[in-house]
């Protein structure tokens, strides 16, 4: 007899950093906004529009300090693994004469980034084959673990879900914001002896 089961992984994206101000900045300031950004404490005015249940979960964080103050906030006290593969694509930045808003670099370097211009940070393409390998755990955690809720990254986390819907994945829910949660189920039909 056939009997359907499904998996579920569930991505957390962290709360707000402390750091994330948006105001005018040159290149060299952004840099220093960057650093900032990856150090930084969460805003304590930041909280999740709701949050998921963790009980029965798998419990993986990025070993950023933002994910793991994320996963402190939901109440984890025991995190199952931390995986350097769950880290933020690097947020790149380059040497550039003008003065922009703190979000507007971030954009305008993602999308150079994405062309594929180098600097002193991962590449893009060095990113995606990361978070390949991150999606290839997964799966592998998903034999072993009905329900995996990794705490961790934007970039990250939207790859990492396009990957496993290209793997057969059904994506259920999705929000990118700040403590945004992205749920995909697999159904899985498995045999019962009668």
């Amino acid at each position: 007899m056939a009997h359907n089961q499904i998996r579920e992984v569930v991505f957390i994206r962290h709360g707000k950093p402390l750091s994330a101000h948006n105001e005018k900045i040159n290149s060299a300031c952004y840099e220093n906004w960057v650093r900032q950004y990856n150090k930084s404490l969460l805003d304590p005015a930041s909280h999740p529009k709701k949050t998921v249940p963790l009980e029965n979960s798998y419990i993986v964080t990025s070993p950023l300090l933002r994910a793991k103050l994320s996963a402190a906030y939901y109440g984890v006290t025991e995190v199952n693994e931390e995986l350097p593969y769950l880290k933020e694509m690097d947020i790149p930045y380059y040497k550039l004469p003008f003065t922009l808003r703190s979000w507007h670099w971030v954009v305008l370097s993602r999308a150079l980034w994405f062309l594929g211009v180098k600097g002193r940070f991962e590449s893009f393409k060095f990113a995606k084959q990361r978070v390949k390998k991150l999606v290839c755990h997964v799966e592998k955690l998903s034999e072993t673990h009905q329900r995996i809720v990794l705490f961790g990254h934007g970039m990250t986390n939207y790859y990492a879900g396009k990957f496993l819907i290209k793997n057969g994945w059904e994506l259920k829910q999705k929000d990118r914001d700040f403590w945004g949660v992205t749920v995909l189920q697999k159904v899985e039909a498995t045999n019962v002896n009668a």
